[in-house]
């Protein structure tokens, strides 16, 4: 992707509101335009937690790659990866294995991608991490196209990020096809961490609200949906899930020799809305 593509790219798409540019705007980021901010107040006026939801899946980001960079893993695949922000794998990976570490960042569409190339271009850092379009149910391509950027090796092991993004990929589009694939492609040692929206645990006026935000996501560029926690382990396949803690809410998911940057407080955990897990393959 050139850079005069890129930015033709971000021209075209401002006038509807995108679900990263969305997030980007609970996270008081600069990267979004005035269709995401409306969209994004809308929504806030419902749930008003959203952007305190939204740091607290950003945290377990964090956490699960120095969880993984702990395990020895260096090189990420970021699929579902949205708009670059504060926090991105490859600033975490810096700080906790400084110049080790290489990152493929992937996202469907290709103005989120363009976004990620014009960002770490300007900041010089497109020879370590990689932004690529690619469509996560389009598995076998995607795969090709990850493995064209030359910065994974396929004999190491792999962290394999699905962050908030499976929650907008329905049954009908067989996402555990895809998510099995990638799973069977790495080798062992590697890791899986995943955050999806659910209403698991909530109080029915909490699911009623929650419930709203996800379907007006037909609105933006892409629909979102909530699914229970066994149907979300059901993307681990038969890799074992790292428990304690399992799969519980963002704010939830620590474990031993890591950082835990999450600050509750009043605020109940179901309120993160999403929940997440991380999986090892034997």
């Amino acid at each position: 992707m050139s850079k005069d593509v890129a930015e033709r790219l971000l021209s075209e798409s401002m006038n509807k509101a995108h679900e990263g540019r969305v997030y980007d705007f609970y996270l008081s980021g600069t990267s979004n335009y005035a269709a995401d901010r409306e969209f994004a107040k809308e929504q806030i006026a419902r749930v008003p937690d959203l952007p305190w939801a939204a740091r607290q899946n950003r945290r377990f980001l964090g956490r699960a790659v120095q969880h993984m960079i702990n395990q020895g893993i260096r090189q990420f695949i970021d699929i579902g990866s949205g708009l670059p922000t504060e926090g991105n794998v490859h600033q975490v990976a810096q700080r906790f294995a400084p110049d080790e570490c290489r990152v493929v960042y992937v996202d469907h569409d290709p103005v989120a991608s363009a976004h990620s190339y014009l960002l770490l271009e300007g900041a010089d850092q497109l020879d370590r991490n990689r932004p690529i379009n690619g469509d996560l149910l389009r598995y076998e391509q995607l795969w090709e196209t990850i493995n064209d950027t030359g910065l994974i090796d396929p004999t190491e092991p792999v962290g394999l990020l699905l962050v908030a993004v499976l929650h907008f990929l329905p049954n009908d589009l067989n996402p555990h096809q895809a998510v099995a694939f990638y799973r069977d492609q790495v080798p062992a040692g590697s890791h899986l961490a995943i955050s999806h929206a659910s209403v698991d645990g909530m109080p029915q006026e909490a699911i009623d609200a929650l419930l709203a935000v996800l379907n007006d996501y037909d609105r933006t560029t892409a629909r979102a949906l909530s699914r229970t926690r066994p149907e979300i382990r059901e993307f681990f396949g038969e890799w074992p899930l790292l428990e304690p803690p399992g799969i519980v809410w963002t704010p939830e998911w620590t474990v031993d020799g890591i950082e835990n940057d999450t600050i509750v407080g009043d605020i109940d955990a179901y309120q993160s809305q999403i929940v997440a897990g991380i999986a090892h393959k034997p």
